[in-house]
């Protein structure tokens, strides 16, 4: 085993959070192993080739394009510009049952030029059926949140969306669709999401105004950052999962694949959830015993029911349509129980009245994504995760989600080149991280901030990186956050300088990590709850 003076590092996992850490130990001239146990990079941001179409494993949008994480990433390391996202005219469609015909469909674009926002309001507020009063309250809503101080949104972190909005209105049209909307970044509904953590998303996605999509599928990220990092000396190991870290005199020593395989190492990050790498890539008797029961403990976000549909024909022309549509119902006609009650249906494992939808549209950002002339759709529908006893049948909730997007995109299956849809199992087994959720450690108020597990473990050598710790943001770029996050902190217990290059925070941010340093021990985060 190498000596701490020369530390070799390996990374289980290549979505986001993993490629990211890979590329920036490389770059920081550590040696790393990148092993990930799918035959192809890129966990969700992953991809497949069908009858000419390059379709997405996941469902992404990413809020802030390059501006944000997966572009620091990249200026971290002098590779500005190595990726390239795209955008559309309209960034998403909201998509309501016409409120003088229940049979017809009406959309409300969603503008990526801000001098079409006045125009958006009042189409979102016709749809709404708002009321003078209720939508200048709507407007307040809006104003208060984008004139927020940097402290004035920490101070929400551990509280709700839903405890955020109640003052401003009581409009449930109103806070059904915005913390739908809100509830999207983290797979979570609005009463359950930290309204902090939501705000900041919010706030900075406004302010960048970058709502985009990579050239090349989603699976150009992770893609291009192993491709970085091979070209700085990482090795990369597909095909090949990791049965367990190796444990060595209370710090790693390296781990074993699924080959029999033994790396040696005296780093490793864990891409996994917290409660997968403790109870088993490691076991919970290498760790004090709060820090194991907090891990376990740990609530994951919702999952999602998936279809990629292939058309012969464009069908849709915003980047995304979104919604929840049901029979003569939809979340325009919703009161707030309404919105309780079909989130109560999933805990049951019960398909919803109402079935929320979220289907980005990659082809209208690269057309290459797909022959000349067709459309591909990434449809995903929310669904409990695997650790939730189904009273609905696996088949229910697709064919759930199907119905809703026959009846949200008339002419779906006269254009169809291929309908595939993908179960929770599925999801589960490839991003192996038990129970499925879509991020590990959900951005619930007990669950973000000073509350939120560090990137750091109390097994000497052992990090997490991804959406399991660390950071904040949305999805896949509270990954990308996060792998920064954690390549610091193993660059400053190794003593090395930080990495040149790197985006320079925010004075929070830069308390916020400091205070992270000063941590004698990261189980301290174990006794908050």
């Amino acid at each position: 085993m190498r000596s701490a003076a020369s530390p070799a590092a390996v990374v289980i996992g290549s979505g986001i959070g993993g490629s990211a850490a890979t590329l920036l130990l490389a770059d920081a001239g550590i040696p790393v192993t990148l092993v990930e146990k799918n035959r192809r990079v890129g966990g969700s941001c992953s991809g497949y080739e069908k009858q000419g179409f390059h379709v997405d494993i996941g469902t992404h949008m990413f809020c802030r394009g390059n501006r944000g994480p997966l572009g620091d990433v990249l200026r971290a390391v002098g590779e500005d510009g190595a990726l390239r996202f795209r955008r559309t005219r309209d960034i998403a469609e909201l998509r309501f049952l016409d409120p003088d015909d229940a049979t017809r469909i009406r959309g409300v674009a969603v503008p990526a030029d801000l001098s079409r926002m006045p125009r958006f309001a009042y189409e979102i507020a016709r749809a709404l059926q708002l009321s003078a009063a209720d939508a200048v309250r709507a407007a307040r809503l809006f104003t208060y949140i984008l004139a927020m101080s940097d402290s004035e949104v920490a101070a929400w972190d551990h509280r709700t969306i839903e405890e955020f909005v109640e003052p401003f209105t009581d409009h449930a049209p109103t806070i059904g669709v915005f913390g739908f909307l809100l509830g999207l970044y983290f797979i979570l509904p609005y009463w359950e999401v930290s309204a902090g953590e939501a705000l900041w998303c919010f706030r900075r996605m406004a302010r960048d105004n970058a709502l985009s999509y990579p050239k090349g599928g989603s699976i150009a990220i992770p893609e291009t950052y192993v491709r970085l990092a091979e070209a700085r000396g990482a090795q990369v190991r597909t095909g090949v999962g990791v049965r367990r870290v190796v444990v060595r005199e209370q710090r790693v020593a390296g781990v074993e694949l699924s080959d029999g395989t033994v790396v040696p190492a005296n780093l490793v990050i864990s891409t996994s959830s917290v409660r997968t790498t403790v109870s088993k890539l490691v076991g919970a008797e290498h760790f004090p015993a709060p820090y194991a029961a907090r891990a376990l403990a740990i609530k994951g976000s919702y999952i999602a029911v998936q279809a990629k549909i292939g058309l012969s024909k464009k069908l849709v022309d915003a980047g995304c349509i979104v919604g929840g549509v049901g029979e003569n119902v939809d979340l325009a006609r919703t009161s707030t129980g309404d919105m309780k009650e079909m989130f109560a249906h999933l805990t049951r494992g019960e398909v919803p009245p109402i079935v929320p939808f979220y289907c980005p549209v990659p082809t209208n950002f690269d057309p290459d994504l797909a022959p000349p002339g067709h459309q591909l759709l990434t449809l995903c529908a929310v669904a409990p995760t695997s650790d939730v006893a189904l009273t609905s049948p696996p088949a229910a909730w697709e064919e759930a989600m199907l119905r809703t997007i026959r009846r949200v995109v008339p002419g779906l299956d006269e254009h169809a080149v291929f309908i595939d849809t993908f179960g929770v199992e599925f999801i589960e087994k490839w991003i192996g991280k038990e129970f499925g959720p879509a991020v590990s450690t959900g951005q619930t108020p007990d669950q973000v901030g000073a509350k939120r597990p560090p990137v750091y473990t109390p097994l000497r050598g052992l990090y997490l990186a991804g959406c399991n710790a660390g950071a904040r943001g949305v999805g896949t770029e509270l990954a990308a956050a996060s792998a920064m996050e954690c390549v610091d902190r193993v660059l400053a217990d190794l003593g090395r300088e930080i990495r040149r290059g790197a985006p320079r925070p925010s004075p929070a941010e830069s308390a916020a990590r400091l205070i992270a340093r000063a941590a004698a021990k990261p189980v301290a985060w174990a006794a908050r709850r």
